[in-house]
């Protein structure tokens, strides 16, 4: 246990322990390979489903994920390293401060999303930089490796969590409604972690901006391969990496990390948009190869746009593109039976060996809950006026549901018929904390 934490007149603080990090090499790729292995092992020691009704279900996961016995929070099932992008990405509404349930609940999310990020903190200090993954070696031991390259988003979700942990406007800005919230209980302890590691990450940022983005072009440099949400596939100066660089110097902007004027970002959005948006077909492009280009591949990551503040949902130009990203997605059926396939092609010549080879259709043909849950939302602010839109969301997340009791779970991923995905080598992971953006979603839908 890295970090505690402790309740003082109503505020959540933290208390640090004592933790090491190693740079063995021999030790990292022991490591790395253990977790391979436990992926393919998990094929023959499945998740029992979680026995109940949807709710029942819901707790169960939540009792799992968000113990106060548990260092930081972990997506569940083979996945027991510590993948930083979670908390910004497949955990964006963990701080949403709205959700119901029991206060009790509430305090351990904010618990564990504090001491969380307290740990990345900790471990990329001691580790001089930002990696992709962190793993527990020995006792108090860590170390880092990168799956498969260096993060585009690792940073983004330390500066997503250290902004909704200061600030409980920050979440409804992204997904606004008029829905009561409770008492954000981190903002002194979030605010003294920012202070500490101020001067670390200003650093870390400084590094990423000057490796990532190409000074000329302004995007992500197309010569270098990042590990992201879809990192088992190799892109070139991703629609999504350039999102989330816009976005993680946006925050670090706020966080008084970095400094950017409004016109800057506000010229660099368009720049991304301009060189990515395909009018005809309606989608941004998946990225900058002459590949994607000819063939106008298309990503269900794109609708990142709006948990990372690309997109405002109130702003009319916005969501013409999340309008017409709508359309592309159901006129290529991306959302039968369930959304949202990744992508219309599973691409085996663009992934990595090992996915290749065990899981072809993985970031490919196969339907992703988390992208799923990103794609209602946008069919929620886009819906306002259309019935077709709103029915659409409501029969999506009337399937979400079945299959949450159906499978005894949250399935991470499931293959392209909508059943669980179940290759021969890798099993789709049950007991999954991304419930959490499930949640978010149908309180929106409900309000």
């Amino acid at each position: 246990m890295p970090f505690t934490t402790k309740i003082q007149q109503g505020e959540i603080i933290l208390e640090e322990h004592p933790l090491l990090y190693s740079h063995n090499r021999i030790r990292k790729f022991f490591l790395y390979t253990k977790g391979g292995i436990r992926i393919i092992l998990a094929r023959f020691h499945q998740e029992k489903p979680l026995i109940g009704s949807e709710q029942a279900i819901i707790e169960q996961i939540h009792t799992a994920r968000f113990s106060q016995n548990n260092p930081y929070v972990i997506t569940g099932g083979h996945f027991s390293p510590l993948f930083v992008r979670n908390l910004g990405i497949f955990y964006n509404a963990l701080l949403d401060p709205r959700l119901p349930g029991t206060d009790r609940d509430w305090l351990l999310r904010q618990q564990i999303a504090l001491k969380t990020v307290a740990f990345d903190l900790a471990i990329f200090t001691l580790a001089g930089k930002d990696f992709t993954t962190i793993y527990p070696a020995k006792k108090n031991i860590f170390t880092c490796y990168n799956v498969y390259t260096r993060p585009s988003d690792s940073l983004f979700a330390i500066l997503y969590t250290l902004r909704a942990l200061t600030d409980d406007t920050f979440i409804e800005t992204l997904f606004p409604a008029k829905i009561t919230k409770r008492k954000l209980q981190t903002i002194k302890a979030g605010k003294k972690l920012l202070e500490k590691y101020k001067k670390v990450l200003r650093q870390l940022i400084k590094n990423y901006y000057t490796e990532v983005i190409d000074l000329k072009t302004g995007l992500i440099k197309k010569d270098i391969l990042l590990a992201s949400a879809r990192d088992g596939i190799k892109r070139q100066s991703s629609f999504y990496d350039n999102v989330i660089a816009w976005a993680t110097i946006r925050l670090a902007n706020q966080l008084d990390l970095y400094q950017i004027t409004s016109k800057e970002l506000d010229v660099w959005k368009k720049h991304i948009i301009q060189t990515f948006w395909n009018e005809k077909q309606g989608i941004f492009l998946d990225d900058l190869s002459s590949f994607s280009q000819q063939e106008t591949l298309f990503s269900a990551d794109s609708f990142v746009v709006l948990s990372a503040g690309f997109f405002s949902a109130k702003d009319t130009s916005d969501r013409y593109y999340l309008q017409r990203m709508i359309e592309y997605v159901k006129k290529n059926k991306l959302d039968k039976p369930i959304p949202l396939h990744y992508s219309l092609l599973d691409l085996p010549q663009n992934l990595y060996s090992h996915v290749r080879r065990f899981a072809p259709s993985y970031m490919g043909t196969s339907i992703w809950s988390h992208w799923g849950m990103e794609y209602i939302k946008a069919l929620l602010y886009v819906s306002c006026g259309n019935d077709s839109l709103f029915a659409d969301a409501k029969r999506h997340m009337a399937a979400y549901k079945k299959n949450i009791e159906q499978y005894g779970g949250y399935p991470e991923v499931y293959d392209k018929t909508g059943k669980l995905l179940n290759h021969q080598f890798y099993r789709s992971v049950l007991h999954n904390g991304w419930v959490i953006n499930y949640e978010q979603t149908k309180m929106l839908f409900e309000n």
